[in-house]
Parts: structure tokens; C-alpha cells; sequence
């Protein structure tokens, strides 16, 4: 017999996690990035937060109002990666800091590279009836998202012309503990061309208790306005846990028409 015919030189094997090697991506994988006004990313980014969304217009002034319907603008920050089938919660609170949410409505949207697009939410009869003050609460979801921390954008405001609130008056904030454990409101006070105090700077509430914070707001006697060209100028209230994380804010509109 011929050995030579039987045997052949081995094939080289590559070696044992080389030869996929090749099959990675040549870039990351793109995701989007929905947006919408944060006051978390806000504080993280070390910016005065405001709880006066720019994404959120949900009433009119004089008197300050509900409108029928909220509008919600909501973008896209990826210039690259289209969100599809992203979902928009809108939920709805009373006015204040700390109450519970109740969910209204949820939206399906699909957002091109860079699209911003802008929803509205009918407010329920009932909320329209009401108080005229109301939290609004938006909530995006997309399982792909780049950046959770621009996902959740809060609205807790209320406002009035000085000439219907004067141009030195207090404020006053509902507080809620929407928990099973007592917890400490720490509160701060941001302000805008304002003179601002609140009454205490730390509230403890009882589970499921309320309360509320009191402040003391002056208008400076150099700032003026009329009612054709009003100065804008605003208070917000911050509440955190004694840790630091933040609870809740609201802030107070004033438009100087005086």
C-alpha cells in the first residue's frame, strides 16, 4: 500500500475564540434618546431646577386656569436612532408635594432621529371642575433608551398677576408622605428676582399624613411691569429626604403687572 495516498498534511485549526473575532460591530449600537424637561437631570447637572415645564403648558392666565387639554412636547436627542413604539404616560396629582399619581392616559409614539413632536392630554371633567392647581407627571418608556435620567419630567405649579395677589404675600404648599414609614420633608427655597422664605426647614409627617409648608414671598420694589408688558419672576420650593434625594418641588409664577 501506498502510505502516501492515505495520509494528508493536517489543516491548521484556528485557536479557540479567534475566529469570530471578525463578527463584532464596527461601531456601538445606536439607541435613542427620548426627552423631555427633567428637574432630576436639572439638580444633577447643578441647575436650578423648576417645576414651571418648559415640555408641559397646562393652563392660561388671568385668572391662572386649567386649559381643556394639556400639551406635552416630547424629543428625541439621538441624531442617529429612530424610537419606535415608545409609550408616554400622563399622570395627574393634586397640587402640591408628595401626593399620589394617578395614570390618565398612555400614548404610543414613534420618534425620527431628532423629531420632537408635540401631544395633547384632554383633562378629565373632574380635574377641570376642581382645583385649578394640578400635578402633572410624564413618564416615557422606550426598552432601548440611551439616557434614563431625561425620562420623567414633573409640572406642580400655580401663579397670579401682582395685581391680584399683591406684591407681598405668603405662599402655601401641601405636603404629602405617600409612604409606609415616617419621613422627613427637608425643604429648600430657589429663587428668581423674588424675596423668598419658607416657615420651616424640615417637616416630619406621620404614613399617608399631610401637612404643608408655608412661604413668605416679596416682590423687590425695583422690579416693575404693566399689564401690557408684565416682569416674570418665580419661587420654588424643593423637598428632599434627609439623604438628599429629591421628593418633590412646586414652584410659584408671578407676573408683575404693576
Amino acid at each position: 500500500m501506498n502510505l502516501s495516498s492515505r495520509c494528508r498534511p493536517l489543516r491548521s485549526v484556528p485557536q479557540r475564540g479567534s475566529c469570530c473575532a471578525h463578527l463584532g460591530p464596527d461601531h456601538p449600537i445606536q439607541r435613542p434618546d427620548l426627552a423631555i424637561y427633567s428637574q432630576v437631570e436639572q439638580i444633577a447637572g447643578g441647575i436650578q431646577p423648576s417645576w414651571d415645564s418648559p415640555d408641559i403648558l397646562s393652563n392660561s392666565w388671568g385668572p391662572f386656569r386649567l386649559n381643556p387639554e394639556a400639551e406635552v412636547q416630547v424629543r428625541n436627542l439621538s441624531s442617529i436612532a429612530s424610537a419606535a413604539n415608545a409609550l408616554v404616560n400622563f399622570s395627574t396629582a393634586a397640587f402640591g408635594i408628595g401626593f399620589p399619581r394617578t395614570l390618565v392616559a398612555t400614548k404610543k409614539i414613534t420618534l425620527a432621529p431628532s423629531q420632537q413632536v408635540m401631544l395633547k392630554f384632554p383633562l378629565e371633567q373632574a380635574i377641570l371642575s376642581g382645583d385649578q392647581r394640578v400635578g402633572v407627571f410624564i413618564d416615557l418608556e422606550h426598552p432601548y433608551d440611551a439616557k434614563a435620567i431625561n425620562n420623567h419630567g414633573e409640572q406642580v405649579h400655580e401663579g397670579a398677576f401682582t395685581s391680584e395677589s399683591g406684591r407681598d404675600f405668603h405662599w402655601v404648599v401641601p405636603l404629602f408622605n405617600n409612604s409606609y414609614a415616617s419621613t422627613a420633608f427637608v425643604l429648600q427655597v430657589i429663587e428668581d428676582s423674588l424675596s423668598a422664605t419658607v416657615s420651616q426647614s424640615s417637616i416630619t409627617l406621620a404614613p399617608f399624613a399631610g401637612s404643608h409648608a408655608t412661604l413668605h414671598i416679596k416682590v423687590p420694589g425695583g422690579v416693575h411691569g404693566t399689564p401690557a408688558n408684565p416682569a416674570y419672576c418665580s419661587a420654588t420650593l424643593l423637598a428632599k429626604h434627609a439623604d438628599g434625594s429629591l421628593i418633590g418641588g412646586a414652584t410659584r409664577l408671578v407676573r408683575i403687572d404693576d
